[in-house]
């Protein structure tokens, strides 16, 4: 099939020409470009609008309410009697997000090739959760899909209202605090300077806040290139850290012991691994398979040695619920749950206590962090404007009284 190239070429006196065209290879493309006298410097594969596309698809994000309505569409569709073939056809021409409108499309033909609907998501990890994965592998061979996205479905609509309630109360101070930067970086070096420059002029004796400021203001204004490569360069280097487990184990250990947002981030996490665990038992995997499943979705560095722990714990014949509370990231509540429903036989439904426990503790937590925040912030706003104002005014009262 012939395909776009584009090509760099020169004549005999050096001059450049530089085009596009049609051809099966480089070759063709050389071929060509040398039968009009001209000597090839560059052919490459030109990107076509398609391949553009294909790659901004591939950026877009898949929520956890993608991931519900999915399952809670794929569910009703199995249990009103349609085939697993006609439901994903449906799915993948009516979902919205055109990633995972494409995951489908090739998921469908995997499936009509005769490979499993699991082991078509498999290979697609980063679209389908490993305990979605899992859980739809344990409903195929039970003979229980539709019960088995039901489940996934609440289990996916409870999660995006969690991390809604999360990024709403996250959203406010951050949207402050970059607005607050971002004006107070204005006035540093384009006010400030106007008017120092004034007082200067009148010989007018600055304070000591005023030249502190002004001393940031020049330092802003004269290192600006360096300040910002330093902060990109801080951040890229940040990330890259991120990726070992030792940068990743402190960074957890951190977040989950903040003064403020600890107790957050922990009861999310512990809602996420109580939730997933659940589902998973009562889709009929093992808990040891479960846990291994689980230990990708939590997200933190700390729970997973928790776990691993656990699951080396329960080959040995010891309980989960005693790692668990040996680990101290878990509180008591939750490991006393956990232990109840090891002994009653009805983990699932204690793992699901726990999650719907810690749910509803966020939603406390957020709920505290909101009406906490918002003096806070106006309190540390007023601070930060009100020493620049005060910077300004204090020299030009110097001024007045000076001119009287």
């Amino acid at each position: 099939m012939a395909r776009q190239f584009e090509y760099k070429a020169r004549d005999a006196t050096g001059q450049l020409f530089i085009g596009t065209i049609l051809a099966e290879d480089e070759a063709s493309v050389a071929g060509h470009v040398r039968s009009k006298g001209l000597y090839v410097s560059q052919i490459k594969e030109a990107k076509s609008r398609q391949d553009i596309v294909m790659l901004l698809r591939n950026l877009q994000p898949i929520t956890t309410r993608d991931m519900a309505i999915l399952c809670r569409q794929f569910s009703t569709m199995l249990e009103a009697g349609l085939p697993i073939l006609t439901g994903l056809r449906i799915l993948a021409a009516q979902t919205e997000n055109f990633r995972l409108r494409d995951n489908l499309q090739n998921v469908y033909k995997n499936v009509q090739e005769g490979i499993s609907l699991a082991r078509a998501m498999e290979d697609r990890t980063n679209v389908f959760p490993p305990f979605m994965v899992s859980m739809i592998e344990a409903g195929e061979v039970g003979g229980v899909l539709e019960v088995v996205m039901r489940r996934l479905a609440v289990q996916f609509e409870k999660e995006h209202r969690i991390n809604s309630k999360v990024k709403a109360a996250m959203t406010y101070p951050a949207v402050v605090l970059v607005l607050a930067v971002v004006v107070v970086i204005f006035v540093l070096t384009f006010i400030l300077p106007t008017f120092v420059t004034m007082f200067q002029s009148m010989h007018a004796e600055l304070p000591l806040l005023t030249r502190a400021l002004l001393k940031i203001s020049d330092i802003i204004l004269k290192y600006w290139p360096l300040l910002l490569f330093i902060l990109v360069g801080g951040g890229y280097a940040l990330m890259v850290a991120l990726r070992y487990p030792g940068p990743k184990a402190i960074r957890d250990r951190f977040l989950i012991t903040m003064p403020i947002f600890g107790p957050l981030i922990r009861k999310v996490a512990i809602a996420r691994f109580t939730r997933s665990l659940a589902s998973l038992l009562r889709g009929g995997v093992p808990l040891l398979p479960a846990l291994e499943v689980v230990k990708k979705t939590t997200g933190n560095v700390l729970i997973i040695k928790a776990l691993t722990e656990s699951q080396e714990s329960i080959r040995e014949g010891e309980d989960l619920s005693s790692r668990l509370g040996n680990s101290r990231l878990f509180p008591p509540i939750v490991v006393q749950m956990v232990a109840v429903g090891e002994q009653s036989g009805e983990l699932d439904k204690m793992l699901d206590k726990v999650a719907d426990f810690c749910e509803e503790d966020v939603e406390d937590i957020v709920e505290r962090l909101s009406s906490m925040l918002e003096p806070l912030l106006i309190s540390f706003l007023g601070l930060v404007i009100g020493s620049i104002v005060i910077a300004i005014l204090v020299p030009m009262f110097d001024v007045i009284t000076t001119v009287r």
